[in-house]
């Protein structure tokens, strides 16, 4: 067991091991009338490659998300009734990197976390019923396929990637939805599913080691397990294609630039690199600045308008992207933004967004919701979620104009347009 208190935001974080490899994370929350869970595999999307006993295994494009969807599924009825019979919400999602499940409750916690535990590890998979589940699928994946920011998300993705899987939907498509069978279902579960590649985390006003008497009792013992074997990605720094268009039922045209980074590589905390980008994109583009106020002014953008960075560690890539009437002058002018680097010299503006994004960090402590998610992720990070607020305390704003100015030295861009049709 391992205790740790981070007395910056007044929160003590327990970490246990499980007899059966579960890395167990609680985090106590007194007075606090609900409680939070979460277990997580480290099995999302991009993970369709893998050796099993040296042999490489391809697997069908959006098999993590319907494994998600298979896992609530038992011989004898809907999980999702089961939980709800205990007074609890349950849910799951699968991303790029990770498929978590997850309850909340304010009622009979220990009933719903064995309900949980035995869900994820007792799959039940039959040839009848993925092929009914193809069906339920393939409606959901036509049925996003109809909202074009959804298309022109993947349809940047699709042309800044050459071979990543990042660039394909995490719910695979019609097609490749058609291929899973109870076999691979199967055999994804029995790789990836094992506790020492899971994490549970439970918060809320619970004692600790009592939860950790009792989980670690129910657990179920798996055989030995070995380190899952991925096939490594091969990426060229360039995108695939430089210009991609369409036409969609759209009132205006919309614009995204897919800016593909190289800065996962570098040897350096990813979350310490993801703030300072984030910083110094907030320092262009921000809704404070002089020039996102221009763009309103020229009728360039609207309320649309908005820019995004992801960092993972075999991918990296900022979004800018907004609706607008005058596609070629907006490209335009958020390209010179991308290297006004005079503008990110604003210690005052700095400052300000420091102060900002640490105090709704703080006030995000009160929602054992986000606690739970960004803690999995950052964990499967390599980083601690209580370690945001010091890394952004330490943040400089010289370190992040060097960290921006590199990223985007190497980066190379995809111009994506999604086009009225007519």
């Amino acid at each position: 067991m391992k205790k740790t208190y981070y007395n910056r935001v007044d929160e003590t974080l327990y970490e246990f091991k499980l007899d059966n490899g579960l890395d167990l994370f609680i985090i106590p929350k007194h007075g606090f009338q609900k409680s939070y869970v979460t277990m997580t595999a480290k099995y999302g999307s991009i993970h369709n490659d893998f050796y099993i006993d040296d042999i490489l295994m391809h697997m069908p494009k959006g098999i993590a998300h319907f494994l998600e969807h298979k896992m609530f599924e038992k011989e004898d009825g809907d999980m999702f009734n089961a939980f709800s019979k205990y007074g609890s919400s349950a849910n799951a999602f699968t991303s790029y990197d990770r498929t978590s499940y997850l309850f909340t409750t304010v009622e009979s916690l220990k009933e719903n976390i064995k309900l949980l535990m035995d869900m994820l590890n007792t799959p039940y998979f039959t040839e009848e019923s993925v092929q009914k589940e193809v069906g339920i699928i393939a409606e959901e994946i036509k049925m996003y396929q109809d909202q074009p920011n959804y298309k022109l998300y993947y349809q940047t993705m699709n042309a800044m990637y050459h071979t990543h899987p990042v660039k394909y939907d995490i719910a695979g498509t019609v097609d490749s939805i058609s291929e899973i069978t109870d076999k691979t279902l199967y055999q994804c579960y029995e790789t990836f599913y094992h506790p020492e590649n899971m994490v549970m985390f439970i918060v809320g006003d619970v004692d600790p080691f009592d939860l950790y008497t009792y989980v670690n009792e129910i657990s179920y013992k798996h055989k030995e397990f070995n380190d899952v074997l991925l096939m490594e990605f091969e990426e060229p720094a360039n995108v695939y294609q430089p210009y991609i268009q369409s036409f969609e039922n759209v009132q205006k045209d919309k614009l995204m630039l897919g800016i593909k980074t190289q800065i996962h590589t570098y040897e350096s905390s990813h979350m310490k690199l993801e703030m300072e980008v984030l910083f110094a994109l907030d320092l262009l583009f921000g809704e404070q600045t002089e020039f996102y106020q221009s763009l309103l002014e020229d009728h360039l953008i609207d309320d649309s308008f908005g820019f995004n960075f992801i960092i993972e560690p075999t991918f990296s890539h900022i979004l800018i992207a907004g609706a607008t009437d005058q596609p070629e002058v907006l490209k335009e002018r958020l390209l010179n933004q991308l290297h006004n680097f005079e503008v990110l010299n604003d210690q005052t503006a700095f400052d300000r967004l420091v102060k900002q994004t640490i105090g709704e960090y703080v006030s995000s402590m009160n929602s054992p919701e986000y606690i739970a998610n960004q803690f999995t992720r950052y964990f499967f990070n390599g980083a601690i979620l209580f370690d945001l607020l010091p890394t952004l305390e330490s943040l400089s704003l010289s370190n992040c104009i060097q960290t921006y100015k590199a990223t985007i030295a190497d980066a190379a861009i995809t111009d994506s347009r999604m086009l009225p049709n007519g």
